[in-house]
């Protein structure tokens, strides 16, 4: 594969926030996303991944699986943060059974060229380019809450332990982006060194200084807890009891969230004077 594709780079680290993400210390990084397209040389991506020889050989054999395919990818995408692998996704102009073979051709290969008893530090996939489309749309944050509250409620009545976890995960995502979307109305909660994961909208909330606040962030790290107990804890079972209280926190989540919005508007009547000097404190800031 050859060729000069356009890169685009993006982190979650406004510049305006640099020197306070530098206070943080060498041992904190932001998350970064990494995007080319069209074609590329091998080199481009690997000096991405910070010219590690062990992610050289996994890129190299991605890009040679796919150029004996005839399916260059249109797009290449990576996504390197702390407490995670760093990925690398293929996004090649084919259907999903294609990508799949392709996938599994990709992942034998890096099985005969990585032959440590430890995985190797990137994780590579190939994907189909529509998959792409649907993750960079316009949907809004409140718009993919009430999508997977209604999916909480639905995996909550068919019933079994299965759908009851499920149901229970899709709870706290309902939270978690409708906690989005009231940050990003609240715009002077938007101080967060990390953006828009769990720990960033428990900092923003937190930020606010408010007794409401802190308790909106405690309430969404306790849906947070109980949806990976429900994706990773197999040693006990997880009733409807259980799936069912994850989904009256969740409703009840959502209007003390809408509460909260409403009494921190600065207009707002009867906003309360610790509310007040939080919104105040962040703006000195």
């Amino acid at each position: 594969m050859t060729g000069n594709g356009f890169s685009r780079h993006e982190t979650l680290l406004p510049p305006a926030r640099a020197d306070g993400w530098r206070r943080l210390g060498p041992m904190i990084r932001p998350m970064t996303r990494t995007e080319f397209i069209g074609p590329m040389k091998p080199r481009d991506i690997i000096n991405a991944l910070g010219g590690d020889e062990e992610r050289e050989r996994c890129v190299r054999v991605g890009l040679r699986v796919l150029e004996s395919a005839g399916r260059p990818p249109a797009r290449s995408v990576i996504t390197i943060g702390p407490g995670r692998w760093a990925t690398l996704d293929f996004y090649v102009d084919a259907d999903c059974g294609t990508c799949c073979e392709l996938d599994s051709a990709l992942q034998t290969g890096l099985a005969e060229h990585i032959t440590s008893v430890l995985p190797p530090g990137l994780s590579l996939g190939i994907r189909p380019l529509a998959d792409y489309a649907q993750q960079v749309g316009t949907e809004t944050d409140h718009g993919t809450a009430e999508r997977f509250r209604a999916c909480a409620r639905d995996l909550l009545l068919r019933g079994g332990e299965m759908n009851q976890r499920m149901s229970a995960v899709c709870a706290y995502l309902s939270a978690m982006y409708e906690a989005r979307a009231a940050a990003g109305r609240l715009g002077y909660l938007d101080q967060s060194l990390l953006e828009d994961g769990q720990e960033a909208l428990s900092w923003r909330l937190r930020r606010h200084r408010s007794v409401e606040g802190r308790a909106l962030a405690q309430r969404l790290e306790r849906l947070s807890h109980a949806a990976e107990g429900a994706l990773y804890e197999f040693g006990t079972g997880f009733s409807f009891e259980n799936a069912t209280y994850q989904f009256e926190l969740m409703r009840c989540f959502h209007d003390q969230l809408e509460q909260f919005h409403k009494t921190s508007r600065p207009d707002a009547v009867g906003w309360s004077d610790l509310t007040r000097r939080a919104a105040y404190a962040n703006g000195k800031r």
